[in-house]
Protein backbone atom coordinates (compact mmCIF):
# COMPACT_ATOMS: atom_id res chain seq x y z
CA UNK A 1 0.00 0.00 0.00
CA UNK A 2 2.99 2.29 0.55
CA UNK A 3 3.68 1.95 -3.15
CA UNK A 4 0.25 3.39 -3.93
CA UNK A 5 0.84 6.25 -1.49
CA UNK A 6 4.23 7.00 -3.07
CA UNK A 7 2.76 6.81 -6.57
CA UNK A 8 -0.08 9.17 -5.70
CA UNK A 9 2.33 11.56 -3.96
CA UNK A 10 4.82 11.53 -6.85
CA UNK A 11 1.99 11.93 -9.36
CA UNK A 12 0.58 14.91 -7.45
CA UNK A 13 3.99 16.54 -7.08
CA UNK A 14 4.71 15.89 -10.74
CA UNK A 15 1.54 17.69 -11.76
CA UNK A 16 2.36 20.54 -9.37
CA UNK A 17 5.88 20.78 -10.79
CA UNK A 18 4.68 20.81 -14.39
CA UNK A 19 2.06 23.45 -13.61
CA UNK A 20 4.66 25.50 -11.75
CA UNK A 21 7.09 25.33 -14.67
CA UNK A 22 4.45 26.26 -17.23
CA UNK A 23 3.16 29.12 -15.08
CA UNK A 24 6.71 30.37 -14.48
CA UNK A 25 7.51 30.32 -18.19
CA UNK A 26 4.29 32.15 -19.02
CA UNK A 27 4.86 34.77 -16.31
CA UNK A 28 8.49 35.23 -17.37
CA UNK A 29 7.41 35.79 -20.95
CA UNK A 30 4.66 38.19 -19.86
CA UNK A 31 7.03 40.16 -17.61
CA UNK A 32 9.62 40.39 -20.40
CA UNK A 33 7.05 41.60 -22.92
CA UNK A 34 5.65 44.02 -20.37
CA UNK A 35 9.03 45.60 -19.66
CA UNK A 36 9.95 45.91 -23.32
CA UNK A 37 6.57 47.46 -24.14
CA UNK A 38 6.85 49.80 -21.16
CA UNK A 39 10.31 50.94 -22.19
CA UNK A 40 9.20 51.27 -25.81
CA UNK A 41 6.29 53.47 -24.72
CA UNK A 42 8.67 55.46 -22.48
CA UNK A 43 11.05 55.89 -25.43
CA UNK A 44 8.30 57.26 -27.70
CA UNK A 45 6.97 59.61 -24.98
CA UNK A 46 10.48 60.98 -24.38
CA UNK A 47 10.96 61.32 -28.14
CA UNK A 48 7.76 63.36 -28.41
CA UNK A 49 8.91 65.66 -25.63
CA UNK A 50 12.32 66.01 -27.25
CA UNK A 51 10.74 66.82 -30.62
CA UNK A 52 8.77 69.68 -29.09
CA UNK A 53 12.00 71.26 -27.88
CA UNK A 54 13.74 70.47 -31.17
CA UNK A 55 10.98 72.24 -33.13
CA UNK A 56 11.23 75.26 -30.84
CA UNK A 57 14.94 75.26 -31.41
CA UNK A 58 14.50 75.07 -35.21
CA UNK A 59 11.98 77.89 -35.09
CA UNK A 60 14.51 79.85 -32.99
CA UNK A 61 12.06 80.07 -30.10
CA UNK A 62 14.79 78.83 -27.77
CA UNK A 63 18.55 78.98 -27.99
CA UNK A 64 20.78 75.96 -28.43
CA UNK A 65 21.97 75.92 -24.80
CA UNK A 66 18.33 75.82 -23.62
CA UNK A 67 17.54 73.07 -26.14
CA UNK A 68 20.51 70.99 -24.99
CA UNK A 69 19.62 71.51 -21.30
CA UNK A 70 16.06 70.36 -22.02
CA UNK A 71 17.25 67.13 -23.64
CA UNK A 72 19.73 66.49 -20.82
CA UNK A 73 16.93 67.01 -18.29
CA UNK A 74 14.72 64.49 -20.09
CA UNK A 75 17.69 62.10 -20.20
CA UNK A 76 18.17 62.36 -16.46
CA UNK A 77 14.47 62.11 -15.63
CA UNK A 78 13.46 59.36 -18.08
CA UNK A 79 16.76 57.59 -18.63
CA UNK A 80 16.40 58.07 -22.41
CA UNK A 81 19.42 59.40 -24.32
CA UNK A 82 19.20 61.73 -27.31
CA UNK A 83 21.23 62.26 -30.46
CA UNK A 84 20.42 65.18 -32.79
CA UNK A 85 21.59 64.74 -36.42
CA UNK A 86 21.86 67.40 -39.12
CA UNK A 87 20.78 67.03 -42.73
CA UNK A 88 24.06 65.26 -43.56
CA UNK A 89 23.37 62.93 -40.63
CA UNK A 90 26.23 64.25 -38.60
CA UNK A 91 25.88 64.40 -34.84
CA UNK A 92 25.08 67.91 -33.70
CA UNK A 93 24.47 67.03 -30.11
CA UNK A 94 24.20 63.93 -27.86
CA UNK A 95 23.23 63.62 -24.20
CA UNK A 96 25.37 60.50 -23.67
CA UNK A 97 28.77 61.00 -25.24
CA UNK A 98 30.25 58.61 -22.69
CA UNK A 99 28.44 55.64 -24.27
CA UNK A 100 30.27 56.02 -27.52
CA UNK A 101 27.20 54.84 -29.40
CA UNK A 102 26.59 56.43 -32.77
CA UNK A 103 24.23 55.80 -35.65
CA UNK A 104 25.53 53.50 -38.36
CA UNK A 105 24.69 53.72 -42.04
CA UNK A 106 22.48 50.62 -41.82
CA UNK A 107 20.63 52.05 -38.84
CA UNK A 108 20.04 55.40 -40.60
CA UNK A 109 18.86 53.69 -43.79
CA UNK A 110 16.32 51.64 -41.88
CA UNK A 111 15.11 54.63 -39.86
CA UNK A 112 14.77 56.81 -43.01
CA UNK A 113 12.68 54.11 -44.64
CA UNK A 114 10.30 53.87 -41.68
CA UNK A 115 10.06 57.66 -41.23
CA UNK A 116 8.96 57.99 -44.82
CA UNK A 117 5.55 56.62 -43.84
CA UNK A 118 5.15 57.63 -40.16
CA UNK A 119 6.05 60.45 -37.81
CA UNK A 120 7.66 58.33 -35.12
CA UNK A 121 9.31 54.92 -35.31
CA UNK A 122 11.20 52.62 -32.96
CA UNK A 123 13.25 49.48 -33.43
CA UNK A 124 16.04 47.33 -32.01
CA UNK A 125 19.59 47.31 -33.20
CA UNK A 126 21.99 44.59 -32.15
CA UNK A 127 25.76 44.56 -32.18
CA UNK A 128 26.98 41.04 -33.00
CA UNK A 129 30.38 41.89 -31.55
CA UNK A 130 29.13 43.07 -28.15
CA UNK A 131 25.55 42.29 -26.95
CA UNK A 132 25.95 44.94 -24.25
CA UNK A 133 25.85 47.56 -27.06
CA UNK A 134 22.39 46.48 -28.26
CA UNK A 135 20.07 49.48 -28.23
CA UNK A 136 16.41 50.37 -28.65
CA UNK A 137 16.12 53.42 -30.93
CA UNK A 138 13.26 55.81 -31.67
CA UNK A 139 13.44 58.46 -34.38
CA UNK A 140 11.49 61.44 -35.72
CA UNK A 141 12.13 64.15 -38.33
CA UNK A 142 12.55 67.77 -37.37
CA UNK A 143 12.59 69.59 -40.71
CA UNK A 144 15.57 68.04 -42.53
CA UNK A 145 17.18 66.86 -39.33
CA UNK A 146 16.58 63.67 -37.29
CA UNK A 147 16.18 63.40 -33.56
CA UNK A 148 17.15 60.02 -32.15
CA UNK A 149 16.08 58.75 -28.70
CA UNK A 150 17.71 55.57 -27.48
CA UNK A 151 18.77 53.57 -24.48
CA UNK A 152 20.91 50.45 -24.16
CA UNK A 153 18.95 47.19 -24.00
CA UNK A 154 21.18 46.30 -21.06
CA UNK A 155 19.18 48.86 -19.05
CA UNK A 156 16.05 46.73 -19.65
CA UNK A 157 17.64 43.34 -19.21
CA UNK A 158 18.59 43.90 -15.60
CA UNK A 159 15.07 44.64 -14.26
CA UNK A 160 13.72 41.92 -16.55
CA UNK A 161 16.27 39.49 -15.13
CA UNK A 162 15.37 40.49 -11.58
CA UNK A 163 11.63 40.10 -12.27
CA UNK A 164 12.11 36.71 -13.89
CA UNK A 165 14.30 35.64 -10.99
CA UNK A 166 11.56 36.65 -8.52
CA UNK A 167 9.03 34.66 -10.58
CA UNK A 168 11.17 31.52 -10.46
CA UNK A 169 11.94 31.96 -6.76
CA UNK A 170 8.23 32.34 -6.04
CA UNK A 171 7.52 29.28 -8.16
CA UNK A 172 10.14 27.25 -6.32
CA UNK A 173 8.70 28.38 -2.97
CA UNK A 174 5.17 27.52 -4.08
CA UNK A 175 6.33 24.06 -5.18
CA UNK A 176 8.06 23.42 -1.87
CA UNK A 177 4.96 24.55 0.01
CA UNK A 178 2.78 22.30 -2.17
CA UNK A 179 4.65 19.24 -0.89
CA UNK A 180 2.78 19.43 2.44
CA UNK A 181 -0.77 19.54 1.00
CA UNK A 182 0.23 16.95 -1.60
CA UNK A 183 1.36 14.65 1.21
CA UNK A 184 -1.83 15.24 3.21
CA UNK A 185 -4.08 14.73 0.18
CA UNK A 186 -2.25 11.54 -0.75
CA UNK A 187 -2.68 10.21 2.79
CA UNK A 188 -6.32 11.27 2.74
CA UNK A 189 -7.03 9.06 -0.26
CA UNK A 190 -4.65 6.16 0.34
CA UNK A 191 -5.14 5.62 4.09
CA UNK A 192 -8.74 4.36 3.66
CA UNK A 193 -7.53 2.05 0.89
CA UNK A 194 -4.79 0.77 3.18
CA UNK A 195 -7.30 0.15 5.98
CA UNK A 196 -9.68 -1.58 3.58
CA UNK A 197 -6.80 -3.74 2.41
CA UNK A 198 -6.12 -4.78 6.02
CA UNK A 199 -9.81 -5.56 6.54
CA UNK A 200 -9.86 -7.58 3.32
CA UNK A 201 -6.90 -9.62 4.62
CA UNK A 202 -8.80 -10.31 7.84
CA UNK A 203 -11.83 -11.32 5.81
CA UNK A 204 -9.60 -13.63 3.79
CA UNK A 205 -8.63 -15.31 7.06
CA UNK A 206 -12.27 -15.91 7.95
CA UNK A 207 -13.00 -12.92 10.18
CA UNK A 208 -16.19 -11.54 8.63
CA UNK A 209 -17.13 -9.39 11.63
CA UNK A 210 -14.87 -6.54 10.45
CA UNK A 211 -16.51 -3.33 9.28
CA UNK A 212 -15.15 -0.16 7.72
CA UNK A 213 -17.35 2.58 9.16
CA UNK A 214 -17.08 5.82 7.19
CA UNK A 215 -19.17 8.92 6.57
CA UNK A 216 -17.50 9.70 3.24
CA UNK A 217 -19.86 10.17 0.30
CA UNK A 218 -17.29 9.81 -2.49
CA UNK A 219 -16.23 6.71 -4.43
CA UNK A 220 -14.00 5.56 -1.56
CA UNK A 221 -16.96 5.76 0.82
CA UNK A 222 -19.07 3.81 -1.66
CA UNK A 223 -16.33 1.18 -1.91
CA UNK A 224 -16.16 0.97 1.90
CA UNK A 225 -19.93 0.48 2.16
CA UNK A 226 -19.77 -2.16 -0.54
CA UNK A 227 -17.07 -3.99 1.43
CA UNK A 228 -19.18 -3.71 4.59
CA UNK A 229 -22.17 -5.16 2.74
CA UNK A 230 -20.00 -7.96 1.37
CA UNK A 231 -18.60 -8.67 4.84
CA UNK A 232 -22.13 -8.77 6.28
CA UNK A 233 -23.24 -11.13 3.55
CA UNK A 234 -20.21 -13.36 4.03
CA UNK A 235 -20.80 -13.32 7.80
CA UNK A 236 -24.39 -14.40 7.24
CA UNK A 237 -23.27 -17.14 4.84
CA UNK A 238 -20.62 -18.33 7.29
CA UNK A 239 -23.13 -18.34 10.14
CA UNK A 240 -25.60 -20.27 8.00
CA UNK A 241 -22.87 -22.72 7.02
CA UNK A 242 -22.05 -23.37 10.66
CA UNK A 243 -25.74 -23.72 11.50
CA UNK A 244 -26.16 -26.05 8.54
CA UNK A 245 -23.32 -28.28 9.74
CA UNK A 246 -24.70 -28.31 13.28
CA UNK A 247 -28.22 -28.95 12.01
CA UNK A 248 -27.29 -31.76 9.63
CA UNK A 249 -25.01 -33.36 12.21
CA UNK A 250 -27.82 -33.32 14.77
CA UNK A 251 -30.53 -34.46 12.37
CA UNK A 252 -28.43 -37.32 10.97
CA UNK A 253 -26.99 -38.53 14.26
CA UNK A 254 -30.30 -39.49 15.89
CA UNK A 255 -31.80 -41.67 13.11
CA UNK A 256 -28.44 -43.20 12.22
CA UNK A 257 -27.81 -44.08 15.85
CA UNK A 258 -31.25 -45.68 16.07
CA UNK A 259 -30.81 -47.61 12.82
CA UNK A 260 -27.35 -48.79 13.85
CA UNK A 261 -28.62 -49.94 17.24
CA UNK A 262 -31.59 -51.83 15.80
CA UNK A 263 -29.53 -53.55 13.09
CA UNK A 264 -26.75 -54.45 15.52
CA UNK A 265 -29.32 -55.86 17.95
CA UNK A 266 -30.80 -58.08 15.25
CA UNK A 267 -27.36 -59.20 14.09
CA UNK A 268 -26.07 -60.18 17.50
CA UNK A 269 -29.37 -61.75 18.58
CA UNK A 270 -30.18 -59.19 21.27
CA UNK A 271 -33.52 -58.57 19.55
CA UNK A 272 -35.47 -61.84 19.34
CA UNK A 273 -36.88 -62.88 15.95
CA UNK A 274 -40.48 -62.32 16.99
CA UNK A 275 -39.73 -58.60 17.65
CA UNK A 276 -37.60 -57.98 14.59
CA UNK A 277 -40.60 -57.04 12.45
CA UNK A 278 -41.45 -54.21 14.84
CA UNK A 279 -37.87 -52.95 14.91
CA UNK A 280 -37.60 -53.14 11.12
CA UNK A 281 -40.68 -50.92 10.92
CA UNK A 282 -38.90 -48.42 13.17
CA UNK A 283 -35.79 -48.66 10.96
CA UNK A 284 -37.99 -47.95 7.95
CA UNK A 285 -39.51 -44.96 9.76
CA UNK A 286 -36.04 -43.54 10.48
CA UNK A 287 -34.94 -44.03 6.85
CA UNK A 288 -38.09 -42.21 5.73
CA UNK A 289 -37.15 -39.38 8.05
CA UNK A 290 -33.69 -39.27 6.48
CA UNK A 291 -35.24 -39.30 3.00
CA UNK A 292 -37.51 -36.36 3.85
CA UNK A 293 -34.52 -34.49 5.24
CA UNK A 294 -32.52 -35.03 2.05
CA UNK A 295 -35.52 -34.10 -0.11
CA UNK A 296 -36.05 -30.89 1.86
CA UNK A 297 -32.37 -29.99 1.63
CA UNK A 298 -32.38 -30.54 -2.13
CA UNK A 299 -35.54 -28.47 -2.53
CA UNK A 300 -34.03 -25.69 -0.41
CA UNK A 301 -30.89 -25.63 -2.55
CA UNK A 302 -32.87 -25.66 -5.81
CA UNK A 303 -35.18 -22.88 -4.63
CA UNK A 304 -32.25 -20.70 -3.61
CA UNK A 305 -30.35 -21.28 -6.83
CA UNK A 306 -33.41 -20.67 -9.00
CA UNK A 307 -33.23 -24.16 -10.53
CA UNK A 308 -36.56 -25.31 -9.12
CA UNK A 309 -39.25 -25.71 -11.79
CA UNK A 310 -42.70 -24.39 -10.95
CA UNK A 311 -45.88 -25.53 -12.66
CA UNK A 312 -47.52 -22.14 -13.15
CA UNK A 313 -51.24 -22.05 -13.83
CA UNK A 314 -54.35 -19.98 -13.16
CA UNK A 315 -56.13 -21.39 -10.15
CA UNK A 316 -58.39 -20.48 -7.25
CA UNK A 317 -56.81 -20.29 -3.82
CA UNK A 318 -60.01 -21.72 -2.34
CA UNK A 319 -59.26 -24.99 -4.11
CA UNK A 320 -55.78 -25.03 -2.57
CA UNK A 321 -57.20 -24.47 0.91
CA UNK A 322 -59.91 -27.10 0.35
CA UNK A 323 -57.20 -29.66 -0.42
CA UNK A 324 -55.33 -28.65 2.73
CA UNK A 325 -58.52 -28.95 4.79
CA UNK A 326 -59.26 -32.44 3.47
CA UNK A 327 -55.75 -33.68 4.24
CA UNK A 328 -55.30 -32.02 7.65
CA UNK A 329 -58.78 -32.56 9.13
CA UNK A 330 -58.05 -36.17 10.26
CA UNK A 331 -54.90 -34.99 12.06
CA UNK A 332 -56.82 -32.21 13.79
CA UNK A 333 -59.58 -34.63 14.78
CA UNK A 334 -57.00 -37.07 16.18
CA UNK A 335 -55.38 -34.26 18.20
CA UNK A 336 -58.73 -32.96 19.42
CA UNK A 337 -58.23 -29.61 17.76
CA UNK A 338 -60.98 -27.71 15.96
CA UNK A 339 -59.87 -26.85 12.39
CA UNK A 340 -61.88 -24.09 10.73
CA UNK A 341 -61.49 -22.59 7.22
CA UNK A 342 -63.12 -19.30 6.24
CA UNK A 343 -63.23 -18.02 2.65
CA UNK A 344 -65.70 -15.40 1.46
CA UNK A 345 -65.18 -14.98 -2.27
CA UNK A 346 -63.34 -16.17 -5.33
CA UNK A 347 -59.57 -15.97 -4.84
CA UNK A 348 -57.89 -16.09 -8.29
CA UNK A 349 -54.13 -16.55 -8.31
CA UNK A 350 -51.47 -17.49 -10.85
CA UNK A 351 -49.37 -20.03 -9.04
CA UNK A 352 -48.01 -23.55 -8.69
CA UNK A 353 -50.98 -25.16 -6.93
CA UNK A 354 -48.96 -28.06 -5.54
CA UNK A 355 -46.34 -25.75 -3.98
CA UNK A 356 -49.02 -23.59 -2.34
CA UNK A 357 -50.62 -26.74 -0.93
CA UNK A 358 -47.21 -27.60 0.52
CA UNK A 359 -46.91 -24.13 2.12
CA UNK A 360 -50.32 -24.12 3.78
CA UNK A 361 -50.12 -27.77 4.84
CA UNK A 362 -46.87 -26.95 6.65
CA UNK A 363 -48.41 -23.92 8.38
CA UNK A 364 -51.61 -25.77 9.36
CA UNK A 365 -49.62 -28.84 10.46
CA UNK A 366 -47.49 -26.71 12.79
CA UNK A 367 -50.59 -24.93 14.11
CA UNK A 368 -52.31 -28.23 14.92
CA UNK A 369 -49.23 -29.71 16.59
CA UNK A 370 -48.84 -26.78 18.97
CA UNK A 371 -52.48 -26.13 19.74
CA UNK A 372 -53.64 -27.77 22.97
CA UNK A 373 -56.47 -30.36 22.94
CA UNK A 374 -59.74 -28.51 22.66
CA UNK A 375 -58.00 -25.59 20.99
CA UNK A 376 -58.79 -24.11 17.60
CA UNK A 377 -56.86 -23.49 14.39
CA UNK A 378 -58.41 -20.83 12.18
CA UNK A 379 -57.53 -20.37 8.50
CA UNK A 380 -58.94 -17.18 6.95
CA UNK A 381 -58.55 -16.07 3.34
CA UNK A 382 -59.70 -12.84 1.71
CA UNK A 383 -58.97 -10.54 -1.21
CA UNK A 384 -58.06 -6.93 -0.46
CA UNK A 385 -56.39 -4.19 -2.53
CA UNK A 386 -55.21 -6.60 -5.22
CA UNK A 387 -53.74 -9.02 -2.68
CA UNK A 388 -54.78 -12.39 -1.36
CA UNK A 389 -54.32 -12.57 2.40
CA UNK A 390 -54.27 -15.94 4.15
CA UNK A 391 -53.87 -16.09 7.95
CA UNK A 392 -53.28 -19.26 9.98
CA UNK A 393 -53.95 -18.69 13.69
CA UNK A 394 -53.36 -21.17 16.51
CA UNK A 395 -53.76 -21.19 20.28
CA UNK A 396 -50.37 -22.69 21.09
CA UNK A 397 -47.58 -21.33 23.30
CA UNK A 398 -46.40 -18.81 20.69
CA UNK A 399 -42.82 -18.04 19.70
CA UNK A 400 -40.21 -16.35 21.94
CA UNK A 401 -40.09 -12.68 20.81
CA UNK A 402 -36.30 -12.70 20.44
CA UNK A 403 -36.56 -15.55 17.93
CA UNK A 404 -39.32 -14.13 15.74
CA UNK A 405 -36.87 -12.39 13.32
CA UNK A 406 -35.10 -15.70 12.58
CA UNK A 407 -38.02 -18.12 12.55
CA UNK A 408 -37.78 -18.44 8.75
CA UNK A 409 -33.99 -18.93 8.65
CA UNK A 410 -32.95 -22.18 7.06
CA UNK A 411 -30.84 -23.78 9.80
CA UNK A 412 -31.60 -21.66 12.82
CA UNK A 413 -31.49 -23.88 15.89
CA UNK A 414 -33.27 -21.74 18.48
CA UNK A 415 -36.17 -22.80 20.66
CA UNK A 416 -38.60 -21.67 17.96
CA UNK A 417 -37.39 -24.52 15.79
CA UNK A 418 -39.26 -26.88 18.05
CA UNK A 419 -42.44 -25.84 16.18
CA UNK A 420 -41.26 -28.26 13.51
CA UNK A 421 -39.67 -30.81 15.75
CA UNK A 422 -41.63 -33.71 14.27
CA UNK A 423 -40.57 -32.78 10.71
CA UNK A 424 -37.24 -31.93 9.14
CA UNK A 425 -37.15 -28.39 10.56
CA UNK A 426 -36.89 -26.81 7.11
CA UNK A 427 -40.58 -26.35 6.43
CA UNK A 428 -40.81 -22.67 7.31
CA UNK A 429 -37.67 -21.78 5.36
CA UNK A 430 -38.96 -23.65 2.30
CA UNK A 431 -42.41 -22.07 2.70
CA UNK A 432 -40.86 -18.61 2.77
CA UNK A 433 -38.90 -19.23 -0.43
CA UNK A 434 -41.95 -20.66 -2.23
CA UNK A 435 -44.09 -17.66 -1.24
CA UNK A 436 -41.38 -15.23 -2.37
CA UNK A 437 -41.05 -17.06 -5.70
CA UNK A 438 -44.77 -16.34 -6.13
CA UNK A 439 -44.05 -12.63 -5.62
CA UNK A 440 -45.54 -12.77 -2.13
CA UNK A 441 -44.57 -12.30 1.50
CA UNK A 442 -44.89 -14.40 4.67
CA UNK A 443 -44.68 -13.16 8.26
CA UNK A 444 -45.57 -14.22 11.81
CA UNK A 445 -46.82 -12.41 14.91
CA UNK A 446 -47.59 -13.55 18.44
CA UNK A 447 -51.13 -12.98 19.70
CA UNK A 448 -51.65 -11.17 23.02
CA UNK A 449 -54.11 -13.85 24.15
CA UNK A 450 -51.70 -16.66 23.23
CA UNK A 451 -50.64 -18.50 20.12
CA UNK A 452 -49.43 -16.90 16.92
CA UNK A 453 -50.64 -15.93 13.47
CA UNK A 454 -48.84 -16.68 10.22
CA UNK A 455 -49.81 -14.31 7.38
CA UNK A 456 -49.24 -15.05 3.69
CA UNK A 457 -49.73 -12.30 1.10
CA UNK A 458 -49.96 -13.21 -2.60
CA UNK A 459 -50.64 -11.06 -5.66
CA UNK A 460 -54.18 -11.65 -6.87
CA UNK A 461 -54.96 -12.24 -10.54
CA UNK A 462 -54.13 -14.50 -13.42
CA UNK A 463 -51.26 -14.80 -15.87
CA UNK A 464 -49.04 -11.71 -16.11
CA UNK A 465 -48.48 -11.23 -12.38
CA UNK A 466 -44.81 -10.68 -11.52
CA UNK A 467 -43.23 -13.88 -10.17
CA UNK A 468 -39.64 -12.72 -10.14
CA UNK A 469 -39.19 -13.97 -6.62
CA UNK A 470 -38.00 -10.62 -5.36
CA UNK A 471 -40.47 -10.56 -2.50
CA UNK A 472 -41.75 -7.16 -3.61
CA UNK A 473 -44.86 -7.29 -1.37
CA UNK A 474 -44.14 -5.77 2.01
CA UNK A 475 -45.56 -6.85 5.30
CA UNK A 476 -48.79 -5.03 6.07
Amino acid sequence: MQRIFVKVLVFGLGIALINTLILSLVLSSLFTRYFYRSYSSLLLEALKEGKEFAEKYEHEEIKRPAFERALVLIDRLEGVHFCFLDAQRRILFTTAPQLDIGPTQGMLAKLNKELSSQEFCSTFFTDPRDPSLDIMVGATRVNDKILLAFFPVADIREPVRESVMLVWLAAAGAFLISIVPAYLISRHFTRPLEEMGQLALRMGKGDFSVRFHTARQDEIGQLARTLDAMAAQLEAIDRERQEFLAYVSHELRTPLTSIRGFVQGMLDGTIPPEKQQSYLARVFSETERLRRLVDDLLMLVRLRSGRFTFNWQNTDLRRVLTTVEEVMSPLALEKGVQLEFRTREELPVYADEGRLVQVFMNLVDNAIKFSPPGGRVLVEAEKSDGLLRVQVTDEGPGIPPEELPRIFDSFYSGAARSRSELGTGLGLAISKLIVEKHGGHISVQNRPEGGCTFTVLLPAGGRGVNHSGTGAISDR
